[in-house]
């Protein structure tokens, strides 16, 4: 995480096929990545520890548009931290 600037950017989300833990079913599970202002990007972060800095409302608008702009499986697109809206990022 760059030390000059706390506040991410924006998030993604990958979707995969994972098994739940105890009775092995199928479930859709997330990896999440982080884009920041200076246009780095970190793959695999928590995204829960990241995003609570901030007001808890943050964290559901872009939830919630993470898993609108988020396929079945695949990568989804970047969504603006806060704002909730599908901007241009890396690929």
């Amino acid at each position: 995480m760059p030390v000059d600037d706390p506040l991410p950017f924006a998030f993604r989300a990958t979707a995969y096929d994972g098994t739940s833990r105890w009775l092995r079913r199928r479930v859709r599970a997330f990896h999440y990545d982080v884009l920041w202002k200076d246009g780095t990007v970190d793959r695999d972060i928590d995204l829960v520890k990241l995003m609570y800095r901030q007001v808890p409302a943050d964290f559901e608008v872009t939830q919630t548009s993470m898993m609108k702009h988020t396929p079945d499986i695949g990568t989804g697109r970047w969504i603006a931290y806060a704002y909730g809206g599908p901007i241009d990022g890396p690929a």
